[in-house]
């Protein structure tokens, strides 16, 4: 590898730290450029050979009032670390360096690699991992072959880097062990403020309010909030009933409206307490499954209607606001959750409501009139809660279902999509649904969960992302809240986003669903148990020798004398009799051939020497060629000086004549 080629490996480790962070998506677009600007100009130096080294203290001193200004800005200590070692990073490869610079280079990427590593557990950022490990062996190979490349005599020879995935693959070998042996420790060092990024404004995903004004398109999230799988054998080719009561999974309850915002209100109730059911197994009338959770700032459980119980929590519940059951903790990883349900379509009781609850539950405010109106309108002179209902959610069903949002800027977003164009997103029709019944003096609130996600075949489980959030309405009637579903289809079956999910996209979320649930949350009991396994297999095995056939020990017997030659071969393989076995010397046989042939038997070595006796004065450039070819004959075989020597000394021959 020239020179010219080496220095590069100096730029491999922080690019490679840059992709990384990148790739966990916690930073802007804008920040991410930000970082890559550094290198980006370090490698445009590299590129045109610039010397900047006559400017390196005006340099630092932009680098040191870089971060004066970043720290002022107030965005926090730790982006600001970040920010800088990118900025000296990119300082350090556009100046002159030596083998200390090179390891500081090697440091700062290591750094800039680990902010990376503990805000995220994603698979692809194993690959960023490995591809890290391969730049750093690299880089860290090269410094040293050239340190020890000065004290050997000859031309230096190139470092093997080729050696280096086996040994990056030896090291993952290793730490796979290790990571299955050593005791589990969690430090959960996942920064808070990274999670559920997803929820900025704009993007689909589960909020504990619902605003119509001021909106504008709603853009698809495929972050993934969980993953349901059932028991072995209810899969939705094998058993229809499988997913019955999964249809919508209940998040927060929605009772205060004002405007056009609804917010949860402190009137609401409770959600129960489930019982922890342990390692129960549901009967025939109940349901199970394992919900996989991803971790989310609110820590809201989207459970089914008609829960059941739960199994034994990783991490303990409580009840919050707007009826719903949520983590006491936030969580930085995702935990899984046995739950067990009853399939049907109601949703809490509550037997009676006083005087204050009903009159929240049917409150209309004057920016509303538009509700009382289309009620009379699409459902005139209805008067039981449950008739009602059906009828509007049919009529509503009807009109058309957008994320573009197209009354998202009118004065009045609820007029607007009745009178004018009747179409929007979930949160309007559930928001018109809920105040129509509120003007037909029916309690109604609305409700923000998730639909159902898409089956995975390919790991055996319901997705649910952001994609699926939506909004729906719970009616009071007779003691029992009921539920009612007034969007129309989303444009793709079982995505509120409509975005549907390929081949390619279908595995790699299966392979992340594994990496989460068999590599991240590998815990102290999957170890004791996989250790438990190996212990019942190794107590009931018994070994009993047989002798093999002869046939089998023939092929052993030739196989193992094979590799015991190979390994010998320095001992054995001949010495080569004559030049013509040399490949470097070719030049020079084709120059000397008819003037100076090598005599019968003659090795290498002592036509050289010969050669010696007609030109005294190349006797010692001779000497040094036979000692090349010799190292590479009874060496490795590794390549040499011989061939560059063996060149120069015919170039020296060229017209020599013999004198005798």
């Amino acid at each position: 590898m020239a020179l010219r080629w080496q220095r590069w490996l100096d730029h491999l480790p922080p690019w490679l730290a840059w992709g990384a962070a990148a790739s966990t998506g916690v930073y802007d677009p804008g920040e991410t450029a930000l970082m890559a600007l550094p290198l980006a100009a370090a490698a445009a130096v590299e590129v045109l050979r610039l010397d900047l080294s006559g400017i390196r203290r005006w340099l630092e001193a932009g680098a040191l009032a870089f971060f004066v200004f970043d720290l002022f800005r107030g965005r926090g200590i730790f982006p600001v670390a970040i920010h800088t070692l990118f900025l000296l990073a990119g300082l350090r490869l556009a100046l002159p360096r030596e083998r200390p610079q090179r390891r500081q280079l090697l440091l700062m990427g290591f750094l800039l690699f680990l902010t990376s590593a503990v805000s995220t557990t994603d698979p692809v950022f194993l690959a960023w991992a490995v591809a890290w490990l391969l730049a750093a062996m690299a880089a860290l190979l090269q410094q040293s072959w050239e340190a020890s490349a000065v004290l050997r005599p000859g031309r230096a020879q190139p470092p093997p880097l080729r050696k280096t995935p086996l040994w990056a693959l030896g090291a993952f070998a290793f730490g796979s062990v290790f990571f299955l042996m050593l005791p589990r420790v969690s430090l959960g060092l996942r920064p808070v403020p990274f999670l559920g990024l997803s929820s900025a404004f704009g993007q689909a995903g589960l909020s504990d309010h619902l605003d119509l004004s001021g909106q504008g398109p709603i853009q698809p999230n495929p972050e993934v909030v969980l993953r349901i799988i059932p028991p072995a054998g209810e899969q939705p080719g094998r058993d229809p009933r499988g997913a019955e009561g999964l249809g919508l999974l209940r998040g927060v309850v929605l009772e205060s409206v004002r405007g056009f915002r609804w917010e949860v209100s402190e009137a609401t109730p409770d959600a129960p307490n489930p019982p922890v059911l342990g390692d129960f197994r549901a009967p025939g009338d109940l349901r199970q499954a394992e919900f996989f959770l991803s971790p989310t700032p609110r820590g809201i459980l989207p459970l089914p209607y008609g829960l059941f119980g739960i199994g034994r929590p990783p991490v303990p519940l409580r009840r919050g606001s707007g009826g719903s059951l949520r983590w006491r903790y936030p969580t930085p990883r995702a935990l899984p959750l046995q739950v067990t349900w009853r399939p049907d379509r109601d949703g809490p009781q509550e037997p009676r409501l006083g005087p204050a609850r009903w009159a929240q539950l049917t409150r209309l405010e004057p920016e509303h009139e538009a509700a009382r109106r289309w009620s009379l309108r699409l459902a005139p002179q209805i008067l039981q809660a449950p008739d009602l209902a059906r009828t509007l959610e049919a009529a509503l069903r009807g009109w058309r279902y957008t994320l573009d949002n197209p009354s998202g800027r009118a004065a009045n977003p609820l007029e607007d999509f009745l009178d004018r164009t009747q179409a929007g997103h979930c949160e309007y029709f559930a928001s018109a649904m809920a105040l129509m019944l509120r003007a037909r003096g029916v309690p109604a609130r609305v409700v923000n969960g998730y639909r159902l996600g898409p089956w995975i075949a390919e790991g055996g489980y319901y997705r649910v992302s952001q994609d699926e959030a939506h909004s729906w309405v719970e009616y009071w009637d007779q003691g029992v809240w009921h539920v009612a579903d007034p969007t129309p289809a989303a444009p793709a079956a079982g995505s509120e986003g409509g975005t549907g999910l390929g081949l390619l996209s279908r595995w790699t979320d299966a392979l992340r669903y594994r990496w989460d649930r068999y590599v991240v949350r590998f815990s102290d009991q999957d170890q004791q148990a996989g250790f438990g396994w190996l212990r019942d297999r190794l107590s009931g095995w018994s070994w009993r020798w047989t002798p093999p056939a002869r046939s089998t020990v023939g092929v052993l017997g030739g196989v193992a004398a094979l590799w015991l030659l190979w390994r010998t071969r320095a001992f054995w393989r001949p010495r080569p009799a004559d030049p013509d076995r040399i490949k470097a010397l070719r030049p020079l046989l084709a120059r000397l051939r008819r003037k100076v042939p090598p005599a019968a038997g003659e090795t290498a070595r002592g036509w050289l020497l010969r050669l010696g006796t007609h030109r005294p004065e190349r006797r010692e450039a001779l000497a040094r060629l036979a000692d090349a070819v010799d190292a590479e004959a009874y060496g490795e075989g590794r390549p040499g000086p011989a061939a560059d020597l063996a060149r120069t000394e015919a170039g020296a021959w060229r017209g020599w004549r013999p004198t005798s």
